[in-house]
């Protein structure tokens, strides 16, 4: 009778190991990406400002909104994107990451670029931070996360503290990228 119940008992056991879903792959890393599972913290931008090719010398001040465009080989609109790194990450890894559009269009893919000052929120088409050193292309193709198309410098030493400002310009014409700053569109990934 006992061997009867402990039967039944592995019988239901094993159906039931049976019918759960298997663990889902870890991502595997990507050249110098590491894993979306391993981040440890989320920096969000803390200012966004657009300029504007056809209004070069217009401030147009911080906004909510990102808005990198190109249409018939000008017209271009770039963001200013800054972000402000607290105290304590020394040592850790920094990443590049693009998420949640608002809105796209044409080829989706954008450029990242450092640029020499984070003082962006005067900046104009005309008159703006130098652009320094390319980090990464992304390729925007949903409504989640973007592509990485070229991740080279995305992957960097995280600063000890302040402020880090970054230029998002278009890839290709006829292209429109947009984002709200509050959920999505560039950020800092800390791994």
């Amino acid at each position: 009778m006992k061997s009867t119940i402990f039967s039944s008992a592995m019988a239901i056991f094993a159906t039931f190991a049976a019918a759960l879903p298997a663990a889902a792959p870890v991502e595997p890393a990507v050249g110098n990406l590491a894993p979306r599972d391993h981040v440890k913290q989320v920096i969000n931008s803390s200012a966004v400002v657009n300029i504007n090719e056809d209004t070069p010398n217009a401030a147009l001040g911080i906004s909510v909104t990102g808005i990198v465009s190109r249409t018939n080989n000008g017209h271009n609109s770039q963001a200013l994107v800054k972000f402000d790194f607290p105290q304590g990450l020394g040592g850790y890894k920094c990443r590049l990451a693009f998420g949640p559009p608002a809105r796209f269009s044409g080829t989706g893919e954008i450029q990242v670029y450092t640029i020499g000052d984070a003082n962006i929120a005067s900046a104009t088409f005309n008159q703006r931070p130098f652009r320094d050193q390319f980090k990464g292309t992304f390729r925007v193709t949903g409504w989640g996360e973007a592509e990485v198309v070229d991740g080279s410098g995305l992957t960097f030493d995280c600063p000890t503290q302040g402020a880090k400002a970054y230029e998002v310009v278009s890839v290709g014409d006829n292209n429109e990228v947009v984002w709200y700053a509050a959920s999505g569109g560039l950020r800092v990934d800390v791994l």
